[in-house]
């Protein structure tokens, strides 16, 4: 049948991952299997579903466009039943996909996600690490952490802010107080000026200290730098005091560290999902300082 679950499966698949490899591999069968079971739906519907690109991405026609909105309101209703049945009889089930950045994944999710896991046993987390936007419309996470409020997302993505994380200089525990004040800065690399921390930089470092020969893109690395000891920047408060490989180093005049907001997305046709619901609530309710 056209209308299977299985079949909309692999459709569905083949649409957000672009490759029939990767299809395959988000569904847990082979890229012979995937096409098969597309060529079935092209056959029963006597059109075409996908076209491969220059560059190996198979891209939906107009007609498979118009087909996918419908697969994914069915998908998001055959999760919520599922979601709905397994709690009847083993409590919270179901798997959920959750992006953010590296550093929020790393620093702030995994050391606290035990709790979650303790709640909700029989619950499946996929954690994302990518500093790009995934897409929620197109089921490549079902939810997502930012920093910053998001400005994209359109209405079926529903936004709220979880806390803010602030920011202190620091540098690695190996170097005095007296050492750390020669340091050089770690700073961003310039399409990356607009983030607090390297904004906070520009202002605040003095003309006289003299830069660290690193440029770096995103928290992850410049915690890295720190750790190895090639100079000091600006790292999450709350890393830098769980670390005993970093020291917190005190601002001249007082000048204030900067804070960046977090934000949680999530689309409006999942809110009906209890595993969904589950990870939200932990997730606001988690310590971002």
């Amino acid at each position: 049948m056209i209308g299977t679950i299985s079949n909309l499966k692999h459709l569905l698949a083949l649409h957000r991952e672009g490759r029939l490899t990767e299809a395959g591999r988000a569904v847990g069968v082979s890229d012979t299997t995937v096409a098969r079971r597309i060529r079935t739906l092209e056959e029963a519907l006597a059109t075409t579903l996908f076209l491969r690109s220059a560059n190996g991405r198979y891209e939906p026609t107009d007609a498979a466009l118009q087909i996918l909105s419908h697969a994914e309101n069915i998908e998001a209703s055959h999760a919520a039943i599922s979601a709905i049945l397994g709690e009847s009889t083993n409590g919270v089930t179901g798997s959920v996909r959750l992006s953010a950045v590296p550093v929020i994944v790393n620093r702030f999710l995994v050391p606290q996600l035990h709790h979650l896991i303790r709640l909700h046993p029989n619950l499946s987390i996929e954690l994302v690490p990518s500093a790009e936007n995934l897409d929620l419309s197109k089921r490549e996470a079902d939810l997502s952490v930012r920093f910053a409020r998001p400005s994209d997302g359109g209405l079926r993505t529903k936004v709220q802010k979880l806390g803010e994380v602030s920011f202190v200089a620091c540098a690695a525990t190996v170097f005095s107080p007296e050492q750390c004040a020669t340091l050089g800065w770690i700073t961003y690399d310039e399409v990356y000026s607009r983030l607090p921390q390297a904004r906070w930089l520009e202002r605040n470092a003095k003309p006289e200290d003299r830069c660290a020969c690193l440029r770096v893109t995103d928290v992850e690395t410049a915690m890295r730098a720190v750790a190895a000891g090639i100079g000091k920047t600006l790292l999450p408060k709350a890393i830098v005091l769980s670390d005993p490989r970093f020291r917190v180093i005190e601002p001249d005049d007082c000048a204030k560290y900067p804070s960046r907001e977090v934000w949680m997305l999530s689309h409006v046709d999942q809110t009906s999902r209890v595993s969904i619901t589950a990870v939200k609530e932990w997730l606001v309710n988690l310590s971002w300082h």
